[in-house]
């Protein structure tokens, strides 16, 4: 009696292994363990991979947006030419040559307001139909909050932002008026102004 409860133990036990062995490798169907992880379709995880691109594409456009926006305030004319489209630096000149000499060397104070200044993006970016020269982009706003007298100020400035050849460039540049600012889209109002 004593071998047979024994072995009765024994295949219990082996039974139990087995089965909980088959549970825990059932990929996340239900009555899985809480935190197996799932098994990812080949759809859901193009899905996410688009999305994750996206969001880094995303991120990228409004890195060079702010990045340009400082340069331009810095009269980094190396930098800011090079961030902007061929058609961005017609009215500084097509060519980057041209463009950098439009941007003369800032005054020493005028210069520690802006490199204290912070550039931020304003809101979300908005589609903008092509106008004139300017093709079909994304319209950004940027503002530079600085305190050039000891009080806080604003600057903001609409951005058309396209991508040329994988890289996110300016094709154009406006400042936001206040005015503006009421409209329901003022990077949208900025952008789309008649010349």
């Amino acid at each position: 009696m004593r071998k047979r409860g024994a072995a009765v133990a024994a295949v219990t036990a082996s039974v139990l292994l087995v089965a909980g062995c088959s549970s825990s490798s059932d990929g996340g169907k239900d009555g899985a363990k809480p935190g197996a992880k799932k098994t990812e379709s080949a759809a859901d995880r193009q899905a996410r991979e688009y999305r994750e691109a996206a969001a880094k594409d995303r991120a990228k456009m409004l890195e060079v947006a702010v990045a340009y926006q400082k340069a331009t305030a810095l009269h980094d004319g190396e930098t800011s030419c090079r961030m902007m489209t061929e058609e961005g630096r017609g009215l500084h000149g097509s060519s980057h040559e041209a463009c950098v000499k439009f941007l003369m060397p800032l005054d020493a104070d005028v210069r520690k307001t802006v490199e204290e200044a912070s550039f931020s993006v304003t809101g979300d970016p908005v589609d903008v139909p092509s106008i004139g020269d300017h093709p079909a982009g994304t319209g950004v706003m940027v503002t530079e909050q600085s305190k050039p007298d000891g009080h806080t100020s604003y600057h903001r400035t609409a951005l058309r932002m396209v991508k040329v050849q994988g890289t996110w460039l300016v094709d154009q540049d406006e400042d936001v008026y206040d005015s503006e600012m009421k409209h329901s889209n003022p990077v949208f109002s900025a952008l789309m102004r008649s010349h």
